[in-house]
């Protein structure tokens, strides 16, 4: 009797996706551009390299995986909700700002998880963030 035939598993395709903070409405809430993607960390990082990068979340824990950068010059509490491509991925987030909160309701409800700079695997809200906060 021979062995069926293995498949190969196609590894998982990274995505690193970048914003940039334009505005901020009254409520606080970022506006940004749309996310422009890249297949690497590094082309993404060029593409943020002339500004204040506020946070950078990850699709895996210890900073791996998929991430999306949010660029701009608001660590004052400026939060946004996340975009569709990204609701309950967030495990792990490296900062520019001091603090950073997650949050597992938009707009900045539900339960929250901060984690401090220079950043930190998510526990509680792994994989379940879906509005972010910036703080001093």
């Amino acid at each position: 009797m021979t062995a069926p035939p293995t498949v190969a598993t196609p590894a998982p395709v990274e995505k690193h996706c970048i914003v940039h903070v334009i505005d901020r409405a009254a409520s606080g809430r970022l506006r940004t551009t749309e996310p422009v993607c890249s297949a690497s960390r590094a082309e993404a990082g060029a593409r943020a390299a002339s500004s204040e990068m506020i946070g950078v979340h990850f699709e895996g824990a210890g900073y791996t995986g998929s991430s999306f950068t949010v660029v701009g010059d608001d660590c004052t509490g400026g939060w946004l909700d996340l975009n569709a491509a990204w609701i309950n991925r967030v495990s792990s987030t490296l900062h520019g700002c001091p603090r950073i909160r997650h949050f597992n309701g938009y707009g900045l409800t539900g339960t929250n998880q901060t984690t401090m700079a220079p950043g930190a695997n998510l526990g509680a809200l792994n994989n379940l963030t879906n509005s972010i906060q910036y703080l001093p």
